[in-house]
């Protein structure tokens, strides 16, 4: 099918295209009407979604009207086996069959577990995300990772899958608040920080509050995690430099995660990561100092303070053991070699770990003495 002017393909990456522009949802609509797509249709979003999402997408993609419509809860615990098992459950007693095409209208989460749902029912079926969050359109409905969480460590059931195509529709962020949308900001960070020094420099001049400064910013993000993907699809090589800020970032995520009092999002727990690493690339005289207080002052300036006592290192450590990178007892970081440029594969020691914890807890408890008093 022709690609229309007023819609780009941001580039193929050999396994699935991403399309981002005004008439996105018009092209997923003629999609579904084209030959041997009459198939049974199902739309999996979450209650967010469902709520301010799914109206606008019926209205843009008539053919989806008809569709058998899945909800699971909001937020990270809705990424578990015993949910996956409930979508295979109605997958299968509305007789879904190899030919059935699944919609993954959400953020993260739900591409993740629809993702890895219908790449599991009947050895798999065909899905397409619609990604709604910022976090999404850059990062987590582009690649084919799809996964599950076990245990409490993030992703650590999945399979690559790759989708029909990605549908990228930014006015879907006008349902975001701030948090929300700073959330995937780090992704976009990351990408300028590992890949591009310019894509770094423009996202942190951008008003990000402004959807028509941030929708260039969204594609240039989106086609460097494709090019990234397109050259290490099974991410045995470049493609790891997309870990930075991970190895910690997931750790912290499930760590926060064990106790109702915290929040911490992924793109917050990743940004944790990239400051921790950051200094990490430092202290292995691998990155100048200038540049990790600059990266520094960035990403404390944006997300807030995530506060933890010097005794729950022992845990982030052993929720960092399961980490996928792992190898010879020792785990494997990308670290900075300078703006827009990285290494992968560096090994790391607990003790090094325990000390980029520990520089980031003194990072923040100084920021805060130095705050004025209250009146």
């Amino acid at each position: 099918m022709a690609t229309p002017p007023e819609l780009t393909q941001i580039r193929d990456s050999g396994h699935h295209p991403v399309l981002m522009g005004e008439h996105a949802l018009a092209h997923l609509d003629q999609w579904l009407a084209g030959p041997g797509n009459g198939a049974p249709l199902f739309i999996l979003c979450d209650e967010t979604t469902a709520d301010l999402c799914l109206p606008e997408l019926m209205a843009a993609v008539p053919r989806l009207r008809h569709a058998h419509p899945m909800q699971v809860r909001s937020g990270e615990h809705s990424k578990d086996l015993e949910v996956c098992r409930a979508l295979w459950t109605h997958l299968a007693d509305r007789h879904a069959d190899r030919a059935a095409v699944l919609v993954n209208l959400g953020g993260g989460v739900v591409t993740d577990l629809g993702g890895f749902t219908a790449a599991t029912y009947k050895r798999g079926i065909r899905f397409i995300h619609v990604p709604t969050t910022l976090m999404g359109m850059v990062d987590a409905a582009i690649g084919g990772k799809t996964g599950i969480d076990l245990h409490g460590v993030k992703n650590l059931v999945g399979a690559f899958a790759d989708p029909v195509a990605t549908y990228l529709h930014p006015p879907f962020l006008r349902t975001l608040g701030k948090r929300e949308l700073l959330n995937g900001v780090a992704e976009m960070v990351k990408h300028g920080l590992v890949l591009d020094a310019p894509h770094w420099n423009d996202v942190r001049r951008a008003a990000l509050h402004d959807l028509g400064a941030l929708a260039p910013l969204i594609f240039r993000s989106a086609g460097l995690k494709m090019e990234v993907v397109a050259r290490d699809h099974r991410d045995h090589g470049p493609r790891k430099l997309l870990n930075f800020g991970h190895t910690i970032g997931h750790a912290l995520e499930a760590f926060a995660l064990e106790s109702p009092q915290r929040s911490l999002l992924h793109g917050e727990a990743v940004a944790i990561g990239m400051v921790c690493a950051t200094w990490l690339s430092w202290r292995m005289e691998l990155l100048e100092r200038d540049r990790m207080n600059a990266i520094e002052e960035h990403i404390l300036g944006l997300f807030p303070a995530f506060r933890f006592l010097q005794t729950d290192e022992h845990r982030i450590l052993e929720l960092m053991r399961n980490d996928k990178k792992n190898a010879g007892g020792d785990f494997r970081f990308t670290l900075l070699t300078g703006i827009g440029e990285a290494r992968v594969d560096v090994p790391v020691n607990a003790a090094q770990v325990a000390e980029a914890l520990e520089h980031y807890r003194l990072l923040i408890r100084d920021a805060e003495q130095r705050q004025p008093p209250r009146p």
